[in-house]
């Protein structure tokens, strides 16, 4: 792993945004806050408080699979549990999600899991989510330019498992939806792939490109803490989002989104209007290998993958385990 300086501010699934995204009026936008809350032992203990654990996943049961809503590719080996000599973080299996050559067309696979099924979980979904998964990129990963692989969390209304999927370019109204995909991005091969890793961001004050879409919105570190993984070995990605509150049917900015890699935090915004509508919940969230143009096999492993209401951290290793 090592740290990298990248140009650009913002990225789409079409265009790079960077200084063409415009602010839209009405609403405030996020506040990046690392530094502070690194630099204040009670902020950051804050964020770091242990929750209850959701839901657990090291994919060594009799159907790893079976807990997913969905799974893309387990029928054509683009989604596999791969039970190789040493391939697992832990134990002895991982999920390979591989996004294969089409020739220059998009492709994918992942996984998708309903939060209110977790165990004890609320119905309704929950305002505070923790995700964290291990990942390791392919020895010869290379996107390209684009892709969006890494883990996601998203926020919906309603009970449907499908809600606000396939609206890219479509920003949230804040009655309906969320995401935040925790990935990489290689700044048009400006980066050894696969890119400094950022967040994602789907929400009711994002900004708009100058096409008239609103792409995704790019939240991240300042750019001399962008990390770029190293690709072949193991990272602890952890990503938390805390919903706004609602007072008197007014949306407040007070949702935060942070992210941890290998237990260091990465970045933490705060001011963020997540929803308008407490019925916007948290309740899903994806383990995904998407490419946009792909010319070549892209997989990507995952393993210990953990859901809870506070903070997880890395797995607790003893001598002589595996790095």
């Amino acid at each position: 792993m090592h740290r990298t300086i990248a140009l650009g501010g913002l990225c789409c699934a079409a265009a790079l945004l960077g200084a063409s995204a415009q602010p839209e009026a009405g609403g405030p936008y996020a506040r990046l806050v690392t530094d502070a809350t690194r630099a204040n032992p009670g902020a950051l203990a804050a964020l770091e408080r242990p929750g209850t654990v959701l839901f657990s996943d090291g994919f060594e049961g009799d159907d790893p699979l079976a807990s997913y809503f969905e799974v893309r590719g387990d029928e054509d080996g683009r989604a596999i549990i791969d039970d190789a000599t040493g391939v697992a973080h832990t134990g002895e299996r991982a999920l390979r999600l591989t996004a294969p050559d089409r020739g220059g067309s998009s492709s994918g696979a992942g996984a998708s899991y309903w939060i209110p099924d977790a165990k004890d979980a609320e119905p309704d979904g929950y305002e505070r989510i923790h995700l964290r998964a291990y990942v390791k990129f392919d020895d010869a990963y290379d996107q390209g330019n684009l892709n969006h692989t890494g883990t996601g969390l998203a926020g919906t209304s309603g009970d449907s498992r499908w809600s606000g999927m396939g609206k890219a370019g479509v920003k949230p109204t804040g009655d309906d939806r969320f995401t935040s995909g925790f990935e990489a991005w290689r700044d048009w091969k400006r980066l050894e792939a696969p890119g400094y890793m950022f967040c994602y961001v789907y929400w009711m004050d994002m900004r708009r490109d100058r096409d008239g879409n609103f792409w995704g919105n790019m939240l991240g570190p300042k750019p001399e803490g962008r990390i770029v993984p190293e690709r072949g070995r193991w990272y602890c990605f952890e990503q938390m989002i805390k919903t706004n509150t609602i007072k008197d049917g007014v949306p407040q900015a007070d949702g935060e989104l942070a992210a941890w890699i290998d237990g260091e935090l990465y970045l933490h915004y705060t001011g963020m209007r997540w929803r308008s509508d407490e019925r916007v919940r948290i309740k899903r969230f994806g383990l995904d290998v998407y490419i946009h143009s792909a010319e070549r096999d892209n997989p990507a492993w995952y393993d210990d993958v953990v859901l809870s209401t506070g903070y997880i951290g890395p797995v607790e290793r003893t001598p002589g385990d595996a790095p």
